[in-house]
């Protein structure tokens, strides 16, 4: 009898266990999503340049299309300081976001907007996350590509 109340103990300690990381991965999961939405508003209210630059981990790789990626932090802020200020405003909605269960990394993905004077660009973009010492989502990977615009409805 104490051997069976024994396993029937491990047992339910052992489940309890694995809903909890599957609620810490949850958890986490939204982290990063609250994370990428925060970014896109920041860009949005303050621009592009501060965006990227404050979101951005120390070892950020941002991938570009026909052009080399930029590697660290020292040559995003050299190339986002570099650019002119036009006004063109870019935004962005993640459609999923996953984190590991360690909650050390994870990723998001989803659509992007660029809007200038004249035109209005579409894109899909996929960001990985790292959690820094200091408890807070940086990106560590950046890129995206070109779409045509999301049909109506969608």
């Amino acid at each position: 009898m104490k051997n069976l109340i024994f396993l029937v103990s491990i047992l339910f300690i052992g489940g309890c266990m694995e809903t909890n990381d599957k609620n810490l991965k949850e958890k986490y999961t939204e982290e990063i999503k609250q994370t990428d939405l925060d970014f896109s508003a920041l860009s949005e209210s303050e621009g592009v340049t501060k965006a990227f630059i404050k979101y951005s981990d120390e070892d950020v790789v941002m991938l570009r299309d026909k052009k080399f990626p930029i590697l660290g932090k020292k040559e995003l802020k050299d190339y986002y300081n570099a650019r002119p200020d036009d006004g063109s405003i870019l935004t962005w909605y993640p459609i999923k976001a996953e984190a590991a269960e360690s909650g050390e990394i994870g990723y998001s993905f989803g659509n992007w907007k660029y809007k200038t004077k004249d035109t209005t660009l579409f894109g899909n973009y996929v960001s990985v996350w790292r959690k820094n010492s200091n408890g807070e989502w940086k990106y560590i990977l950046d890129g995206g590509v070109t779409t045509p615009a999301p049909e109506e409805g969608k």
